[in-house]
């Protein structure tokens, strides 16, 4: 609706509009309790296709029961939080569905990376991922230049983008902590780049693309060993939205 019905106590006009706000909120609630009702998840795994949904459709039930709140001291008595969580619930709960099939289409499609351990998927929020890349398979030593076998991951990965015009992403490199800060901030920058500059060849819009360079920060690996280093070494894209 366009604006919150005015209840006017003892008015028949306002009393037959309140009769559908209310038809129209219960209308609102099943649908909502029908996608919470849906997801699952494993006692002892993580969570399966479709948990983001039920966590969307809870927090936005959450806010939307706030906002129920201010909505009844303005005059909606009783049945303000009601509708307003139902609101929530359902814009909460179809942020959720859709970045799940986002999701979903990433690990199809980039199902032998993963399976190679060329690439990780990680669900870091409810309307955020990432993916994880090793340097290693990437680029050359010393090199931003992406090697020719990584370009078929790149056509998938934009492949994905393209499918989901309202997410975006921020490609961030990272090195381990050998050598200067400068010299690691600089290759990590221009790594970042060379991923973006493959995903706009693939037909991604530039404007949704972010690139930057970390260098050492962030580790994620203990730089006093070898294994840690090369885990440290690597590019993220975080992908949002959609």
């Amino acid at each position: 609706m366009d604006r919150v019905p005015t209840v006017i106590v003892g008015g028949r006009m306002a009393r037959m509009e309140w009769i559908g706000v209310r038809k129209l909120a219960i209308g609102v609630v099943v649908l909502a309790l029908g996608g919470v009702g849906g997801c699952t998840q494993s006692p002892d795994g993580p969570a399966q296709p479709g948990a983001k949904t039920a966590t969307g459709a809870v927090a936005g039930a959450v806010i939307g029961g706030v906002l129920g709140n201010i909505l009844g001291h303005k005059g909606v008595k009783g049945e303000g939080t009601a509708i307003g969580a139902a609101i929530g619930a359902a814009v909460g709960g179809g942020i959720g569905y859709a970045f799940d099939s986002q999701e979903q289409q990433f690990r199809k499609e980039l199902a032998y990376e993963t399976q190679s351990r060329q690439l990780e998927i990680e669900r870091v929020r409810q309307d955020a991922l990432k993916l994880v890349m090793p340097s290693e398979v990437m680029f050359p030593f010393d090199s931003a230049v992406l090697q020719p076998g990584y370009a078929t991951t790149m056509a998938k990965i934009a492949e994905v983008l393209n499918a989901y015009p309202q997410s975006r992403a921020t490609i961030t490199g990272y090195t381990d902590s050998q050598g200067s800060e400068a010299y690691n901030l600089d290759l990590s920058n221009r790594r970042a780049e060379a991923v973006r500059t493959a995903l706009i060849s693939h037909g991604v819009a530039a404007g949704r693309l972010t690139a930057l360079g970390r260098g050492k920060a962030d580790p994620i690996g203990d730089n006093s060993t070898a294994a840690g280093r090369q885990m440290n070494r690597r590019v993220e894209i975080l992908v949002q939205g959609g």
